[in-house]
């Protein structure tokens, strides 16, 4: 394998006295601070609550980091809960890839492999055909996702994760599924630590790799000119009901907002779960002022 900035990486951080990625696995990932590394400190250690009475009633998560490293949540033990990242994923795949070389930019086209991953007719239009990233990232195109995956191979997916601190690092399913069908699984904290150190460029990546994620994620921006950065993910749970996230930053005000929410749905209806996963998590973030939710 080529030197790479994650190989570098671990060099320096063996150099400086750090465990080893493979030391660390099981290891807690700290939850970075938004922002400068002089940002002032959080006023209140203990995360403020948020309220989603009259969204949802059901299991769900709203976890947020303000820039001086406040958080606020709606249910500490449920955004502590590990799930499946679903295609949210694709944010961490993306820089993995683009930091191996893989992705030379944000339009770099994704070649689809029709032969391994032949087109389903569940599938939305656009998925089984050759594209630029920041198509594949915005229509969430799985099967070119999954061959990214591949590409990337087991080994140096396993020390990405590693030195990222991304979930619980169990890649049991086959490499092209394992975000999708578990036992790998992340915390909402885990995203939002993804999340602050990509829009600080802080991530243990090269600069033009985060620079690329950066670019290709959603984004939609508000009358006021707040730009919300987005990715969703959805996905079957095992014990029946789907996980559906949201994840990303607002730019508001010169500042960033990182946030992370998912809800707990069982209905088998893709784009019901879909539908409730923006009343509640942009009607979440709308109630705290951050970001308007779209027109009923």
């Amino acid at each position: 394998m080529t030197r790479s900035s994650l190989l570098t990486f671990v060099v320096v951080a063996a150099a400086c006295g750090r465990p080893a990625p493979s030391a660390r696995r099981d290891a807690a990932p700290e939850v970075v601070a938004a922002g400068a590394t002089d940002a002032a400190p959080a006023p209140d250690a203990t995360p403020t609550t948020i309220e989603l009475a009259g969204l949802y009633d059901g299991d769900a998560c709203v976890l947020v980091r303000y820039p001086d490293t406040t958080l606020r949540q709606n249910d500490p033990a449920r955004c502590a809960e590990p799930l499946r990242p679903a295609s949210t994923f694709k944010i961490v795949n993306a820089l993995i890839g683009a930091d191996a070389g893989l992705l030379a930019g944000a339009d770099a086209v994704m070649t689809y492999d029709r032969k391994r991953y032949p087109r389903q007719a569940h599938w939305p239009a656009g998925w089984a055909q050759d594209q630029p990233l920041r198509t594949a990232m915005e229509i969430s195109a799985v099967p070119l996702f999954q061959r990214l995956a591949t590409q990337i191979g087991e080994d140096r997916m396993h020390m990405a994760l590693d030195v990222l601190g991304y979930g619980n690092r169990k890649l049991t399913a086959p490499l092209d599924r394992f975000w999708l069908e578990g036992p790998f699984a992340v915390t909402a904290a885990q995203q939002i630590a993804l999340i602050t150190g990509l829009v600080t460029n802080r991530l243990p990546m090269t600069p033009a790799a985060q620079a690329i994620v950066r670019e290709v994620i959603p984004r939609e921006t508000a009358p006021d000119g707040a730009v919300l950065h987005f990715k969703t993910g959805t996905a079957p749970l095992d014990d029946g009901p789907w996980i559906a996230w949201l994840v990303g930053w607002i730019d508001r005000d010169g500042q960033q907002i990182e946030y992370a929410c998912w809800i707990k749905h069982p209905a088998a209806d893709v784009d019901v779960i879909r539908a409730r996963r923006i009343e509640v998590c942009r009607g979440a973030l709308d109630r705290l002022g951050l970001f308007p939710a779209p027109p009923a």
